[in-house]
């Protein structure tokens, strides 16, 4: 006949571990936000960089305003993933342009401050000859 060993887990090991795995899991799920906030934050940033630029560019290039606020919202369609409330204003003036970005999530919020100076090095190369 053959006996098989039942293996058992004390109580004590059952109990610490109800308390335990909770811990875990809870420190998965904010290191994942943590990563996702990051990973959001710099998308918002780079885009309004490559904005604040474009716009510098254009008002150089033709002397008129550049929609930055409908160029940010394509950069950033799609590529978000876990900030989805982003407001942005774009300030245009003869030395630079601004822009400004907020994201938020329920207790999540970043903002962000980008600017691109506008130059006008044909103007200073002509001046000078």
């Amino acid at each position: 006949m053959d006996t098989k060993k039942m293996r058992w887990v004390s109580g004590n090991s059952v109990i610490e571990m109800s308390y335990i795995m909770p811990l875990f899991f809870s420190l998965f799920v904010i290191i994942i936000h943590t990563v996702f906030y990051y990973h959001d934050k710099a998308i918002i940033g780079g885009a309004a960089a490559e904005s604040a630029v474009m716009g510098a560019q254009y008002v150089r290039r033709y002397d008129k305003n550049y929609d930055i606020e409908a160029f940010f919202q394509e950069k950033i369609h799609g590529k978000l993933i876990y900030m989805t409330d982003v407001n942005v204003i774009a300030e245009v003036n003869k030395e630079e342009v601004q822009v400004f970005a907020e994201a938020k999530r329920s207790f999540m919020k970043t903002n962000v401050k980008r600017t691109a100076d506008i130059v006008n090095p044909e103007k200073k190369i002509r001046l000078l000859k």
